[in-house]
């Protein structure tokens, strides 16, 4: 059943349920089905509050007496003929088609909870072997469950042990047994023991940097400061960092390292010239470097090109040896210092945000590997001789900006993994592939904090409660929020037992007739 699902808000939805039937335009295109006779509206993109009947879709055309999701850029009116309040519990939910996630839940297919089953996938099955199959489909017969990755592991080990038919079949007992114990009870508080795990750990953690190599222009944020960093999902992290691998043909040869650490270093005028101004002539003279040029491997034919590109109107450029003079038809102090501070920062070489590229060779991999000051992963990946597979940069966001939502979730585990073990502390990983799934769920990557996922929390108590309190329950006020007292906090607040462990668990006494 195809149905229709957006995010909106809460004063949205109750003026739709006040005045329906009624028109509502939407900011995004969708083509005029008629199987689509339904719709869902989320207000946090977690769970639906609303949900309506659908009698027509048609392309937006400048509507009147319509109500409207925004103001401007709407693309497509739909006609609501009925709404209510949904009483019933969604519980999954599959995005099929276009749309970004942060701005639309598009078109999905809606299962509700007594309809929810997770099912091998029939093109993941077709990629097993005939004994993991088998193997997940005996421990299923006995009420069991298996992860396909356990199970591909165990043949494997059978199959290179030689295990006989009776130890692999203790081997499956002993290792359901350890999967069963690493499940979680119902109705325990995951988050409060990830929070703790990570928390308490995190308060031994030393305010420090490291050191790559002895090289002191290079260092990388570790500890407290990195965690935080993470957890607050920083567009750009305080110290971005990349290690570059390198193709099989190209790891061996040191010059060919050497060569695209070169080639990728981002290098500006002021780095192989002096750059002088003359304001009472209106000139900026450019006296080029040859050593410097040297070390950077760069020529002055490269240079000239590039600058005759500068964004400076009629900007005559004429050249001596090794000095460029660039003058304007009509010049003017302001103009010509403008187009002197223009070239300080004018990039000659290299990508942009890499500022330093170190090659060192690393003892166990035998390898030659490219270490970076800055962060430009889109731009390193299309380099040749590049192993993208293997390339990795500490920007997070930068990850998800380019590999998509899952890599950067990843790369949220592996960094705070890291960071914590580099500090001596062994967290438990489900903590922090709980803290990344909180993350990343919604699509997007959003901190932990009130400007993320604390600050968008259905429930307007739990949201007063961690921060800004005063201006949580003001907005709620105004608009007539309801919570329902599903969570942790807001039930102690009102001081009842929370809905944890036997908390969770409710009586109810039949008396005899």
């Amino acid at each position: 059943m195809t149905i229709l699902a957006w995010k909106d808000t809460l004063k949205k939805v109750k003026e739709i349920l006040e005045k329906a039937p009624i028109g509502y335009c939407l900011d995004y295109e969708i083509p005029a089905d008629k199987s689509i006779k339904e719709a869902l509206i989320t207000v946090t993109g977690k769970t639906f509050i609303a949900k309506a009947k659908i009698s027509k879709i048609a392309p937006y055309q400048n509507e009147k007496n319509v109500l409207k999701k925004k103001k401007d850029k709407l693309k497509t009116l739909i006609t609501i003929e009925k709404i209510e309040e949904i009483q019933d519990d969604i519980v999954n939910y599959e995005e099929v088609s276009g749309g970004s996630v942060d701005k639309v839940l598009s078109f999905a297919v809606i299962v509700k909870k007594e309809e929810a089953k997770i099912e091998l996938p029939d093109h993941m099955e077709g990629k097993l072997n005939s004994e993991v199959k088998s193997l997940i489909r005996q421990v299923e017969k006995d009420g069991n469950s298996l992860p396909v990755k356990i199970a591909e592991q165990l043949t494997a080990a059978k199959k290179h042990y030689g295990i006989g038919e009776k130890d692999f079949e203790k081997l499956i007992k002993a290792t359901l047994e350890k999967y069963k114990e690493t499940g979680v009870d119902p109705y325990e508080a995951v988050g409060i023991v990830g929070a703790q795990s990570i928390g308490e750990p995190g308060t031994q953690m030393t305010m420090r940097t490291f050191h790559f190599a002895g090289v002191a222009e290079m260092d990388v944020t570790l500890g407290l400061p990195r965690l935080i960093e993470i957890v607050d999902a920083r567009k750009t992290p305080s110290t971005p960092s990349m290690t570059i691998f390198l193709t099989e043909k190209a790891r061996g040869d040191e010059d060919r390292a050497v060569s695209l650490a070169r080639s990728i270093e981002s290098t500006t005028l002021l780095d192989v010239a002096d750059i002088e101004v003359n304001t009472t002539e209106g000139y900026v003279l450019i006296l080029l470097d040859k050593q410097k040029m040297q070390e950077r491997g760069l020529k002055r034919e490269e240079i000239m090109p590039k600058l005759k590109k500068i964004r400076m109107q009629k900007t005559v450029i004429s050249e001596e040896e090794n000095k460029i003079r660039l003058s304007q038809e009509e010049p003017s102090y302001k103009k010509i210092y403008q187009l002197y501070e223009n070239l300080k920062t004018f990039q000659v070489k290299g990508l942009d945000g890499i500022k330093r590229a170190i090659v060192k060779f690393d003892q166990k991999a035998k390898e030659w590997v490219i270490y970076t000051q800055g962060s430009n992963l889109a731009g390193v990946m299309e380099l040749k001789d590049v192993d993208y597979a293997r390339t990795k940069t500490n920007d997070i966001i930068e990850i998800s900006q380019v590999l998509g939502v899952e890599a950067a979730r990843e790369a949220i585990i592996e960094e705070s993994t890291s960071t914590l073990h580099n500090a001596g502390l062994n967290t438990d990983i489900r903590h922090l592939m709980l803290v990344s799934d909180m993350m990343t769920f919604s699509g997007n990557v959003e901190a932990i904090g009130r400007h993320g996922i604390s600050g968008k929390k259905a429930s307007v108590l739990a949201r007063a409660a961690f921060e800004i309190t005063s201006k949580h329950l003001l907005n709620a006020g105004l608009i007539g929020e309801v919570d329902k007292l599903n969570g942790v906090a807001e039930n102690i607040i009102v001081g009842q037992p929370i809905t944890l462990g036997t908390g969770a668990v409710k009586l109810s006494y039949r008396r005899e007739e």
